[in-house]
């Protein structure tokens, strides 16, 4: 399975107009075509507070562009966009980038990140993305899967998935998805995470030859109502 990752910077005043398309007409319309929307989200905490984020879900590059093509030629989506657009864009501009999962990516093992969510308040999400040093990105990533997956869940993290980048982004990043009851849940669970004395010997025994991770961006994420995944 392949991820697609898409980010749209909203024009100003703009974003509810933009999530009523979304959750009127867009969604709907995207299951006729058979894509699959894995989650929807608007940033509660981040780097950029005019964005939607959201996730599809490929089984190939040809499946990715056979539907996007039906759906971009679909007269009833271009009369939509119009009477939408009227009076201004809504989007200036759209990012994306198409992931491939890691081999211990918790999303494709079908390992559930929490019970059933018409059971329970709906989660807020965290994205998280690694900058790796030139050259470590292995080194990242496998030390995610040899330890800190297991660590996380050891400590109560509720692990989405992670991915590395095929097409967009850079080659030098992992992107992982970790969803949280609330902020102070995160605080209180990455507090306890970096005070584990196991956590600081691998870290160390890791970085040796110097430093592995570049930087961490992360943005909080708050499902929109017709997410899939809340």
């Amino acid at each position: 399975m392949l991820y697609e990752l898409r980010r749209y910077d909203v024009a100003p005043g703009k974003l509810p107009a933009l999530l009523e398309r979304f959750g009127g007409f867009t969604v709907n319309k995207w299951k006729e075509y058979g894509f699959r929307l894995i989650g929807f989200w608007t940033p509660m905490l981040g780097e950029k507070s005019n964005q939607v984020v959201y996730i599809w879900g490929w089984e190939s590059f040809e499946e990715r562009a056979r539907k996007n093509a039906q759906w971009r030629n679909d007269p009833e989506r271009a009369k939509v966009w119009a009477e939408s657009e009227k009076d201004g864009l809504l989007v200036n501009r759209v990012y994306n980038q198409l992931m491939e999962p890691t081999a211990y990516s918790q999303l494709d093992a079908c390992e559930a990140y929490g019970p059933d969510a018409n059971t329970r308040a709906p989660y807020c999400f965290e994205l998280r993305e690694y900058q790796a040093m030139p050259q470590k990105i292995q080194n990242i990533t496998d030390r995610f899967g040899n330890f800190t997956i297991g660590a996380f869940k050891q400590h109560g993290f509720r692990q989405v998935g992670y991915w590395r980048n095929v097409m967009g982004g850079n080659d030098h990043q992992l992107i992982y998805m970790l969803a949280w009851e609330s902020i102070n849940e995160r605080v209180q669970k990455f507090d306890t995470f970096g005070k584990d004395p196991e956590r600081a010997r691998v870290f160390g025994e890791s970085e040796k030859n110097g430093p592995i991770v570049q930087q961490v961006t992360t943005t909080i994420l708050r499902p929109a109502a017709f997410s899939p995944m809340k």
